[in-house]
């Protein structure tokens, strides 16, 4: 099959790009980054803005059986794209995001596909970088699925929790990583709050599945580890596999927050548990997804051993950690 791939070219669409090809498929990655290196040479590489329609255009002048689309994140682009490839896709896969669960009223986890179609919208949200980029990738949802069932446009939803693994640029879990690896204290609001991830190559396997499962369009999938984890066990195990023997301090969330504590220092720490049901794509696609313990540690390895980029931002923050760990000790 030709499969298109919009943001091929880093993190799960870089791993979705070399799966597809080992498939026997012919794969084309666009991206503003094309040429990368470490891409195979038998993948096509075409550059170009996702958000300028004319550089979109160039990649409709061939027709595809499947289009991946990692990067869309407004509605004005995916408008952009059901303009271009409609007619010119055998299937349009949109990724967006479990985030989006969070801007319904009375949405609860684990959260279910059709939660989206049933409850309203909450009103009055902060105004955040995580809900601006959670309304996006919605009102992107709605357009795709409105042009489905208005024009029959080819588009499917997928809908995975935090993503993990190499290569992964928001560094999120690679902050705790080097916070065990230093040795001092790790500090842990809400511990027990429980989440699903994925692994980036195992996300790349359920686009490959959808892929050669054919045309099921018009609706929305979730897909996730199987393994429900705390915060803390997740701490716990990335923990042995760096043969480290964790200290864990747990503050009380309010002198957490008097005493100037650096939210984004855990970036895993919600506020309630946030787990994506996974059974539709189980039924579906026969979905299964790795063992968390081997993927961890390959994640693990591949940080400490061919990571060279900058340390996470949140790590600037790691001597008030220490200050702040000392401090809660004397109190408690």
């Amino acid at each position: 099959m030709k499969i298109l791939i919009l943001g091929g070219t880093g993190f799960f669409g870089k791993e979705t790009a070399r799966l597809l090809l080992e498939k026997g498929n012919e794969v084309t990655v666009f991206s503003r980054r094309a040429p990368v290196e470490d891409l195979p040479l038998d993948i096509v590489q075409s550059r170009g803005d996702r958000t300028v329609e004319i550089d979109l255009a160039r990649m409709a002048t061939q027709t595809w059986d499947a289009v991946i689309d990692n990067i869309c994140y407004t509605a004005e682009d995916a408008q952009k794209a059901v303009r271009v490839f409609s007619g010119r896709a055998g299937l349009y896969i949109f990724t967006s995001s479990a985030s989006v669960y969070s801007l319904f009223q009375g949405a609860s986890s684990p959260f279910r596909e059709t939660q989206t179609e049933l409850l309203p919208l909450k009103t009055g949200l902060k105004d955040k970088p995580y809900y601006a980029y959670a309304g996006g990738k919605y009102a992107a949802e709605k357009v795709f699925l409105d042009a489905f069932k208005e024009k029959k446009f080819p588009a499917l939803i997928v809908r995975p929790p935090v993503v993990v693994g190499p290569g992964d640029p928001t560094l999120r879990a690679y902050s705790y990583w080097l916070r065990l690896s230093d040795g001092g204290p790790l500090i842990l609001p809400n511990p027990a709050v429980s989440a699903r991830y994925i692994f980036s190559k195992d996300l790349a396997r359920a686009f490959e599945l959808i892929v050669s499962a054919g045309t099921l369009c018009g609706q929305a999938f979730n897909f996730g580890d199987a393994c429900v984890i705390t915060l803390e066990d997740f701490i716990k195990l990335s923990a042995r596999i760096l043969h480290k023997e964790p200290e864990l301090v747990v503050p009380d969330h309010a002198w957490l927050k008097a005493n100037g504590f650096n939210s984004e220092a855990s970036p895993f720490s919600g506020a309630s548990d946030f787990i994506v049901d996974i059974s539709r794509a189980e039924k579906t696609f026969g979905w299964r997804s790795s063992e968390m313990s081997s993927w961890l540690e390959e994640t693990i390895n591949w940080f400490f051993l061919k990571y060279l980029g900058p340390m996470p931002g949140n790590y600037a923050s790691r001597k008030h950690e220490f200050e702040l760990a000392r401090q809660w000790k004397m109190k408690v």
